[in-house]
């Protein structure tokens, strides 16, 4: 007993001593970024200093004192806007050192001038890929000020690695890090490991006119050994240090907040980040790209999913790039990760030629990963080679360029050549030639029953009553001016609707409606958030949920609101299902927020209190008979009585919780994807009646297909698969290209992806591939009868309407394809 408290009393007066003692040191000019403080470098003045609860200023021979307190880990700086830190930003307290100096060397950028950034989310991996050097060359190429990674690096295995790979000298450019729920491990405690990497876990610097604040979990794997009161403490005394007109932004790996104020609470404290100028929240851990501003605060919240694979919800694999000015975050793009020297002609090209009347449309997908494409040149020879036209093309979306120009009568019908530079902002220019006929092609006289939903039905059976030929032959195309994702293209009145998205600023998400025979716009409506998948068409009445959870009732002739609807959604996940109308009625939402409204009215008939949690899903949902099936991703599949809302039972077993793919309804049994296995199950009771193990993902946006002799599946990483019906015998396996990008869960190189659900056309399948090819297949044999490049990876389930293919591509355009 006297050995022990003989013991404390030591570490006790160890402790008071050291605290006592703090911590001094200097920032400099590091002239030679030696990091050491040598003869004739000058100190610099109201540099911050912190030892994780206290913040002080260099005086103005750049010398600071802190007092220390008793978890004072680190001494680090706010790197000023202007500089970089020459060796890192922090030091390890130590009992031997004798002071802490910081070495600075100047940027070359304006203080208040606009910053830049890179952002990484959930990287989860300890394997090299292209993802890493992409992110690298466009932070150099487009002069970031720095990178940040939003956490889950992860566990021991990928905080090595990226400690190695992704850091400051590696990467170009001041490389900071938060700590993710995966990233708190086994140890003395859960940061120990994070920082003997990585430093402090929450900390703050400055770039432009912008104030960042890095703050850690508030729980993970393993417990930290830091306090919420802890983080209130210091962030109070960083921000009595802050200019309070600079935008502050927070980094974080999860999102504070669905609501409007962004207080950090504890038992004992708070801090209302309102009051602090506070203009973005920048967050991960939910493996999704979405973006979103709370309410009329002017806050914006970006969250990411990760650049080495696809999202749980089956997000592109991306980096975000952020931009700041004095009023906040001014813009953003997503850069798609393995996306290199991508250039394609979709009009005109061997397919066919688009017109806009008498006027030739030229309309190119270019891209390039590391470096945007900043002029797209079109040019066109004669046999002879003579040059007849030359085109500077448009940017419409980040994929694609276009241009229309008028052709006189006397070149129509015969051969030539172009070619296409689209050149990026290093200079290297991406270059294509085709070879193509200058035709208009006669739209088809065929006049058909409408598309009114993602694959025709809301039984989801993807049947087109026709048959394709072998070859398609381009009609018309159109840019919507965004990107679409799961949105199918509907086809009724005599339109084509189309919803698409924006989650970088919000702005260019919209419903439109397009000519069906020209492709020409004709109305558009703009959308508080991304539609991220299919419409639904009813009497007139065009309706579609946005990933707020809004629901929205146009009329389809003019575009015209007839009614509004906020869905009760109040936290994450983001809404990216398709819902489904029948007889008046428009399913939609997930979780408590799931309800059937009248579709004239907006009225809600039910909303669902059986079940809620889980992930976002693209899957759609399916209805036959009374029967609503629905799904959250990571959760079940659930089945509802369609007129009460009323749970009648629910699955979650043999992979089928992994709800990435739409259920399908065929002779009166339900056709569902787990991860491995194909299920058959009797819709009464949702027992199952049949399986089939499948050797790949089945992890794709995709629903099964059944015909008659065959059931075919499509898969994240080996393309499509057909079994025969009856004996489950493997029959063909159709691969296509390399993904241009990875959208399946955790689907990363090599994957040949196919995330567009076939489309049964007599004897033959069309689909979309993420190679950015349309493919027409022999059905009994699964082998391609002709393919078309669109040069941008194809998501959305394709439809047909009054003989006619609807493509719609991430890169924006709507395409229509004679059958």
């Amino acid at each position: 007993m006297i050995k022990t408290t003989t013991f404390f009393l030591c570490s006790f007066l160890w402790l008071q001593a050291a605290m006592a003692q703090g911590y001094s040191g200097k920032v400099f000019a590091d002239s030679n970024a030696n990091g050491k403080a040598d003869a004739g470098e000058q100190g610099l003045s109201g540099v911050r200093v912190s030892d994780g609860l206290t913040v002080v200023e260099t005086d103005k021979s750049g010398n600071y004192h802190l007092p220390g307190h008793a978890k004072a880990r680190f001494v680090f700086i706010t790197t000023p806007a202007g500089y970089r830190f020459t060796r890192e930003f922090y030091l390890k307290t130590d009992s031997s050192a004798t002071g802490y100096d910081f070495g600075l060397e100047q940027t070359g950028r304006a203080q208040t001038a606009a910053a830049k950034f890179v952002r990484l989310a959930d990287t989860e991996t300890h394997q090299f890929n292209s993802w890493l050097p992409d992110a690298r060359d466009y932070a150099r190429n487009e002069n970031a000020d720095f990178i940040i990674h939003t956490g889950d690096i992860c566990y021991e295995k990928g905080m090595q690695f990226h400690a190695q790979h992704v850091n400051t000298r590696t990467m170009g450019v001041p490389t900071y890090y938060c700590i993710g729920n995966h990233d708190l491990v086994k140890g003395a405690y859960g940061e120990a490991l994070y920082e003997s990497l990585f430093g402090p876990v929450f900390y703050s610097f400055e770039a432009g006119p912008a104030h960042f604040i890095v703050t850690p979990m508030r729980y993970g794997d393993y417990q930290p050994s830091y306090t919420v009161d802890e983080v209130i403490a210091w962030m109070k005394n960083d921000l009595a240090h802050a200019d309070p007109k600079k935008p502050v932004i927070v980094f974080n790996h999860d999102l504070l907040t669905y609501d409007t104020l962004f207080t950090i609470r504890s038992a004992k404290d708070s801090i209302n980040l309102n009051d602090h100028n506070l203009k973005a929240w920048i967050y991960g851990h939910w493996h999704i790209n979405f973006a979103r501003t709370h309410g009329n605060s002017g806050i914006r919240s970006l969250c990411a999913a990760p650049p080495p694979d696809g999202g749980i919800d089956n997000s592109p694999s991306n980096f975000d790039v952020v931009d700041v000015d004095k009023n906040g975050i001014s813009y953003v793009q997503r850069r798609y990760t393995y996306v290199h020297n991508q250039v394609v002609q979709v009009s005109p090209s061997a397919a066919g030629a688009a017109f806009d009347g008498n006027n030739l449309l030229v309309s190119v997908n270019a891209y390039h990963t590391t470096s945007p494409v900043k002029k797209v040149l079109f040019s066109m020879y004669d046999k002879k080679g003579n040059l007849l036209k030359q085109l500077s093309l448009q940017p419409r979306t980040d994929w694609t360029w276009t241009a229309a120009t008028p052709v006189p009568a006397a070149w129509f019908n015969n051969v030539y050549t172009s070619a296409v530079e689209a050149v990026t902002g290093t200079g290297l220019t991406l270059f294509r030639r085709d070879t193509f006929t200058l035709a208009k092609t006669a739209a088809p006289a065929v006049k058909g029953p409408e598309w009114p939903e993602v694959l025709r039905n809301i039984e989801r059976t993807g049947t087109t009553g026709l048959s394709a030929t072998a070859q398609l032959r381009l009609l018309w195309t159109a840019s919507t001016g965004g990107n679409i994702w799961k949105s199918s293209p509907i086809g009724a009145e005599g339109k084509i609707f189309i919803g698409t998205i924006d989650d970088e600023g919000n702005g260019h998400c919209k419903i439109l409606a397009l000519d069906a025979q020209t492709g020409k716009q004709l109305w558009q409506f703009p959308t508080r958030n991304s539609i991220k998948h299919s419409l639904s068409y009813s009497k007139g009445l065009i309706l579609a949920t946005d990933a707020e959870g809004i629901t929205y009732a146009l009329e389809a002739a003019a575009g015209k609101l007839k009614w509004q609807h906020a869905g009760a959604l109040k936290d994450l996940p983001s809404y990216n299902s398709g819902g489904a109308i029948r007889d008046g009625i428009y399913y939609t939402g997930a979780g408590k927020y799931m309800q059937a409204l009248d579709i004239q009215s907006g009225q809600v008939k039910w909303t669902n209190q059986d079940w809620q949690g889980g992930e976002g899903t693209p899957a759609a949902m399916a209805l036959k008979d009374g029967l609503l099936v629905t799904s959250s991703n990571w959760n079940h599949l659930f089945a509802h009585d369609a007129t009460t809302g009323r749970l009648k039972w629910k699955r979650s077993d043999e992979g089928i919780r992994f709800r990435s793919g739409t259920p399908a309804f065929y002779d009166n049994l339900l056709y569902v994807h787990g991860i491995n296995k194909l299920h058959v199950l009797d819709p009464l009771t949702g027992k199952t009646v049949d399986s089939i193990p499948v050797t790949e993902a089945l992890k794709t946006m995709t629903a099964p297909v059944v015909t008659a002799q065959y059931i075919i599946t499509c898969t994240a990483a080996g393309g499509m698969i057909a079994f025969d019906k009856t004996t489950h015998r493997q029959v063909w396996q159709f691969t296509p290209g390399e993904a241009l990008f990875y959208t399946a869960p955790y689907t990363s190189p090599s994957s040949a992806t196919i995330e567009s659900t076939p489309l049964l056309a007599g004897n033959r399948l069309l689909t979309g591939a993420s190679d950015g090819y349309v493919y027409v297949l022999d059905l009994h044999t699964g082998k391609p009868v002709s393919r078309i490049n669109v040069g941008a990876p194809v998501f959305a389930d394709m439809a047909v309407y009054n003989g006619t293919l609807y493509v719609a591509d991430f890169g924006g355009n709507v395409t229509g394809y004679k059958l």
